[in-house]
């Protein structure tokens, strides 16, 4: 030890006699900071660059021990930690979980007693304060680490380990000791480079909390100034305080508050289920990650976020993991996170990867909801991320024929983005220009009303979740989509006069059925036109005015439905101010509407607003009202106990399809050169009994639709061809005569036939 001591204080005099070896040191370590850069990286050797980092943190410790700035304990210990952490990055040690999570409490614990170990220029109170400010820290990385090992282990991972230097380097002992050390203006370069440069400080929390850096992307009011702020603050305390420790330490406390108080996420983690709501992106992650890199996502939630008062709260989720870290003691997988989103973005890059898995399980998802916004993109050619792992390139094709089949039944097209190399900001511009933010910003605004209603129309959207008929399901969700307030407030009127026609032509193909009526067509080309109005009339007369005993079965479960309550009386009366106030409706209004009044009601309103066009102007509030009364309609009409199936030739295959089961259209191939094995893992295998069973009843292919009910204790299948036809997957109704010719009406996708024009 004496021979140490003597040979320290050799060096430190050669040291204190000739300044320029330590400014020559600086400027080394500076030299090979700059190197580990990521912009430094792709043209240097890594092991040249692992080598000089060694030494740079051996020469730093050196430097401290002989200017007696750390005393030989704590020289040693940090000497140690460098030591146990440089053999941890070895693969064979890492697979000792136990041991690395053990390590990582007591590494901090050690780094943490280091500050009594500076030389007495810090002065207690100092050395006090920074041991408060690490045992907080060493609380949250006790409940980090031991998330991140519970995480490992589920995931079979690697175990990322705990934070390495502090919450920012202003508090670690070893840059603390360097600031001591007379004419040390390297630390403060290190200072204002960080400044500056964000993305040169690692974010302190562990490896798989890094996973989740760009996981929830919010808060652009706040973070947009918080450098300018702290280089002011700093310029002035630098010129009162000088280059000092006190200026040192006064700087780490106001940018520990600044990073961690006006934005607690970045302190405890990322607490979605706290949001109102939040954009949900799947896809190509290498292509999502330019597009977050760029910073431009933070533009959808400006759009979003816009008009809306402080209380509403949105962010944008795009993580390449299946799960995430929501409070940072809690990891929840994304699926259990998807009902806080209503909007999905999906970007497929054309990859055979088991990425398209995971975007059609969301896509098939967010189509059985009808509170959600959808947005899909294609751009071809896209690598494959080291996120995820290579599939069959007919297993993938496979889910693209699916996903294709169903857009063209919903009509829900994607976007196809063309990636120019040399001008990809050209092509990310496009995909954030192309997102639907108005609709997700209007429906945010229409979910506050639901708060001072009588019906939990929450509940209710829950429970049609991949229930009920898909027109009808479709018809509400495309609403939603919509970005017009006077566009939305006719495709709410066309959601009751479609549900009053869906019920209309259901009696009807049931009681031709039933009755074994010949002449059912001539009966229905007395109706010139249907119309909402016909099907009203005819609900009216034919169902609610008969008594029981006059009905068959089917057509009581329909009266029976009919005569449900409205029970929201706020929502009504804005209804009934909006009828009498303002449209002039001059009949009775009931206190107690039920279902059948609403359809006569909604219908005088078409009327009275230009009837089958748009109005130019509609007021915000008599269309939340149609909105929440919309919610109550498909409600009720998914209560019908039938089925709906047809035999369809699409795309030159075939196919077999189930339509209730909401906003999906379940599909089952019938081609025997189809691989099964390739539907096993989709939504529509869910329903491989139900399809066996419609696959022997249902022979014909093309034009007819196919309904299932139960009459009598008995099971009927009913061709519906009276009212309804089939063609290419989508269901038309029929709509009235024109030009001597029945005419059917797609009110999902808007297309019209014919007879002649059906095969």
């Amino acid at each position: 030890m004496g021979n140490l001591t003597n040979y320290s204080a050799f060096l430190r005099g050669i040291l204190d006699s000739n300044h320029w070896i330590w400014q020559t040191i600086q400027v080394f370590l500076l030299l090979v900071f700059f190197m580990g850069m990521q912009a430094f990286k792709k043209k240097i050797n890594y092991k040249i660059v692992a080598f000089l980092n060694i030494f740079k943190e051996i020469l730093i410790l050196s430097i401290l021990f002989l200017y007696g700035k750390m005393i030989i304990w704590g020289f040693f210990i940090y000497l140690t930690i460098f030591f146990i952490d440089t053999i941890f990055k070895k693969k064979k040690i890492l697979k000792i979980e136990k041991l690395i999570f053990i390590w990582e409490i007591l590494r901090v614990v050690l780094i943490s007693s280091i500050i009594f170990s500076i030389n007495e220029e810090l002065i207690l109170k100092y050395k006090i304060t920074l041991l408060i400010i690490w045992i907080i820290y060493i609380q949250q990385i006790i409940f980090i680490s031991f998330n991140d090992y519970k995480y490992s282990k589920k995931h079979s991972s690697t175990f990322g380990g705990g934070l390495r230097g502090g919450f920012i380097p202003f508090f670690s002992p070893k840059l603390i000791a360097l600031a001591l050390i007379p004419f040390s203006w390297y630390i403060w370069v290190m200072v204002f480079l960080i400044l500056f440069e964000p993305e040169i400080s690692n974010e302190p929390y562990p490896e798989f909390y890094l996973r989740n850096k760009y996981t929830l992307i919010d808060n652009w009011k706040d973070t947009s100034h918080k450098n300018k702020l702290f280089f002011l603050i700093a310029i002035f305390i630098i010129f009162y305080l000088g280059f000092n420790i006190n200026s040192f330490l006064l700087l780490g406390l106001i940018k520990f508050i600044l990073n961690k108080y006006p934005a607690p996420r970045y302190f405890l983690s990322n607490p979605m289920e706290s949001y109102d709501s939040y954009s949900l992106i799947t896809g190509n992650y290498n292509y999502l990650h330019s597009i977050v890199t760029s910073n431009k996502l933070l533009l959808l939630v400006q759009r979003i976020s816009i008009k809306l008062s402080d209380k509403f709260t949105y962010g944008i989720l795009v993580s390449p993991y299946e799960e995430v870290v929501v409070k940072h003691n809690l990891i929840k997988n994304i699926n259990e996170l998807a009902p806080f989103s209503h909007h999905l973005i999906l970007m497929d890059g054309g990859e055979n990867s088991d990425k398209i898995i995971k975007i059609e399980r969301d896509l098939n998802y967010f189509l059985g909801r009808v509170d959600s916004v959808i947005d899909y993109f294609t751009i071809a050619n896209q690598s494959i991320d080291e996120y995820s792992k290579i599939i069959n390139e007919d297993y993938a094709q496979s889910i693209r024929n699916r996903i294709a089949v169903k857009q063209s039944i919903i009509d829900e097209k994607s976007i196809e983005l063309i990636e120019n190399t040399n001008e990809e900001s050209i092509t990310i511009d496009r995909f954030i220009n192309s997102i639907n933010t108005e609709s997700v910003r209007i429906n945010m605004l229409v979910r506050e009303y639901y708060k001072d209603t009588k019906i939990d129309y929450n509940q209710l959207q829950t429970e049609l979740i991949n229930k009920g008929p898909f027109e009808i399901n479709t018809l509400l969700r495309q609403m939603r989509e919509g970005g017009s307030i006077p566009s939305r407030f006719v495709d709410a009127l066309s959601i009751a006069e479609v549900s009053a026609r869906y019920l209309f032509s259901l009696v009807n193909e049931v009681s031709n059925y039933l009755d074994k009526k010949e002449n059912s067509v001539e009966d229905r080309n007395k109706l010139k036109q249907l119309s909402f109005g016909p099907c009203i009339g005819f609900l009216r007369s034919n169902i609610i005015a008969k008594k029981n005993r006059d009905l068959n079965e089917f057509e009581k479960t329909i009266k029976k439905l009919l005569e449900i309550k409205y029970t929201d009386s706020v929502n009504f009366e804005r209804l009934k101010k909006y009828l009498i106030t303002d449209l002039h409706y001059d009949k009775e209004v009931k206190d107690e509407p039920n279902l059948n009044d609403l359809f006569n009601y909604l219908a005088y309103i078409r009327n009275k607003t230009r009837g089958h066009g748009t109005p130019s102007k509609v007021e915000f509030e008599f269309y939340v009202t149609l909105d929440l009364i919309s919610i109550f309609i498909v409600h009720c009409i998914s209560k019908i106990e039938i089925e709906t199936f047809s035999r369809q030739l699409i795309d030159e295959k075939e196919w077999l399809l189930y339509y209730n089961a909401g906003g999906n259209v379940v599909l089952h191939p019938l081609d025997k050169n189809e691989n099964l094995e390739y539907w096993k893992d989709s939504f529509d295998w869910n329903y491989l009994d139900i399809m066996e069973e419609a696959k022997s009843q249902i022979e014909e292919v093309n034009q007819s639709v196919y309904i299932k009910i139960k009459h009598q204790e008995e099971i009927h299948w009913i061709k519906a061809e009276t009212y309804f036809k089939c063609k290419e997957g989508i269901i038309y109704m029929y709509d009235g005569i024109n030009k001597e010719e029945a005419e059917w009406i797609s009110f999902t996708t808007g297309a019209v036939i014919r007879p002649y024009r059906i095969n």
